[in-house]
């Protein structure tokens, strides 16, 4: 993905490094109140500055969801209070927003089968514009920060390069 990491404490969407995002109150208002999740803004592939500039552009006490805010969603993908392995938490976390707004959505969780499956499932993803892949260790807590417990795998391009004198 390529957007804004973002985490909501049951009444706002922080950044990473603790800012309140400006997002209007029709985007978070089917968020559950009472639950903790981790995610990401997301407006499509190779779409970052065009999500920067809608922030840009927004004040968090907007009542109803202007127009350029109907390509965000909020895929969520833990929920750090909830105790557990990490499958438990995306379990958790994805019965949590069942009954939310359509853009709000829970990322596909996949157990990695080996480095087989991991370079086939990124090749697939370069196909369509994909960054990378997040792994987590299935028994691992959450962990706020960087972690080893959490690492991220990305395409790799290679090119033959010519040096002309």
């Amino acid at each position: 993905m390529d957007g804004i990491r973002a985490f909501w404490n049951g009444s706002t969407l922080y950044s990473k490094t603790g800012k309140i995002l400006p997002v209007p109150d029709e985007f978070t208002c089917s968020l559950p109140k009472d639950v903790s999740l981790d995610g990401e803004l997301w407006a499509g592939y190779d779409t970052f500055s065009k999500l920067s500039s809608i922030f840009k552009r927004s004040t968090s006490n907007q009542s109803t969801l202007p127009d350029h805010w109907r390509v965000v969603k909020y895929s969520v993908f833990d929920a750090p209070m909830c105790e557990g392995s990490y499958p438990e938490r995306h379990s958790f976390a994805q019965a949590s927003i069942s009954e939310c707004s359509p853009h709000i959505c829970m990322i596909p969780l996949e157990h990695c089968l080996g480095l087989t499956h991991l370079h086939t499932k990124l090749q697939e993803l370069s196909k369509t514009k994909g960054e990378g892949v997040m792994l987590y260790h299935p028994t691992a807590a959450y962990t706020p920060g960087r972690t080893g417990n959490l690492l991220k795998a990305k395409v790799y391009m290679e090119e033959d390069v010519k040096f002309v004198e």
